[in-house]
C-alpha cells in the first residue's frame, strides 16, 4: 500500500498495542485474544477489486483492501464510524508510469451517543460516512473528502456534516512507530492514525432540525477543535493470485 496508507485509514478504536493487535469491528476474525498476547488476524474480502486498465500485466499490479473503525471528537462530541471496506488497484501502467484504479468505499452506520439533542431525550441518531470523490493513492498529503450522512427519525435523506460540494477533508496521518506486521502470509499490517486538525462544518439538509444538530455537535467547529484518531489494517495480492 505505501503511501497508500498515509491517509486512507482513519480513527480506530482497535488499538495496535504491544501485547497484540484488536481487530476493527468491519473484519471477520480467524483468530484473537489481544489481552493474551495474540494477534487478532482480519479477513479480507476482495470483491470490490477493480477491472485493471487495457493492457495492464496482473503480475505487476496488486489489489489492496483496508478496514478501519474509530472515532472522531467534534468540540466536546465523540462520533463513531467504520470503514468496512476501501478497495483500490494500483501498478505500472502500460508506459511504465504509476496508475491507480478506485474500487469501492464501504462504510458502515453506526449509532451516535446521546441523542439527535444531546440532552440525552429524543430520537437516537446515526452516521455514516461517505467519499465523495475518488482520492489520489499516491498523494503525500493524504486527504480524503467525506460527507457524515446523519439519519433518524426525524430528519430527511438529505441530512448531513459536509455536503458534495463542500466535504469534510481528512488528512489522517500514519502516526510514527504505529505500523506492525501482523502476519506474513497473508500479508496484512496494521497502523494507528491521527488528524488534529480537521474543520467541521454546518450541518446541510437538515431542514428544521438544521439548528438543533448544529447546536447538539458546536458547529460549525474550527481546526483545531477536533480530532480524528484511531488504526487500520490493509492488505492485498496481486491480480494473477485473485
Amino acid at each position: 500500500m505505501r503511501k497508500t496508507t498515509t491517509f486512507i485509514a482513519a480513527g480506530i478504536t482497535a488499538a495496535v498495542a504491544a501485547a497484540g493487535v484488536a481487530v476493527p469491528a468491519a473484519a471477520n476474525a480467524s483468530s484473537a485474544d489481544a489481552t493474551s498476547g495474540t494477534v487478532t488476524i482480519p479477513t479480507f474480502d476482495y470483491s470490490d477489486c477493480p477491472q485493471l486498465p487495457s493492457g495492464a500485466d496482473p503480475a505487476k499490479w496488486r489489489c489492496e483492501v483496508m478496514v478501519a473503525d474509530g472515532t472522531v471528537a467534534i468540540g466536546d462530541s465523540v462520533v463513531p464510524f467504520r470503514f468496512d471496506r476501501v478497495t483500490h488497484a494500483e501498478g505500472p501502467m502500460p508506459d511504465g508510469t504509476p496508475g491507480q484504479v478506485f474500487g469501492a468505499f464501504r462504510a458502515a452506520s453506526l449509532e451516535v451517543p446521546g441523542r439527535q439533542s444531546g440532552d440525552g431525550h429524543g430520537p437516537k441518531l446515526w452516521l455514516r460516512p461517505r467519499m465523495t470523490a475518488v482520492p489520489d493513492f499516491y498523494s503525500q498529503t493524504g486527504t480524503m473528502s467525506l460527507v457524515f450522512d446523519l439519519s433518524g427519525p426525524r430528519l430527511g435523506r438529505e441530512c448531513s456534516i459536509g455536503t458534495e460540494a463542500a466535504p469534510v477533508q481528512v488528512a489522517a496521518q500514519r502516526v510514527p512507530g504505529t505500523t506492525q506486521r501482523v502476519s506474513q502470509d497473508p500479508p496484512i499490517i496494521g497502523f494507528q492514525v491521527l488528524d488534529p486538525a480537521l474543520a467541521v462544518p454546518e450541518v446541510s439538509g437538515c431542514g428544521r432540525f438544521a439548528e438543533e444538530l448544529n447546536r447538539r455537535f458546536a458547529l460549525p467547529s474550527p481546526s483545531g477543535a477536533n480530532r480524528l484518531s484511531g488504526s487500520a489494517f490493509y492488505s492485498f495480492k496481486a491480480y494473477d493470485q485473485l
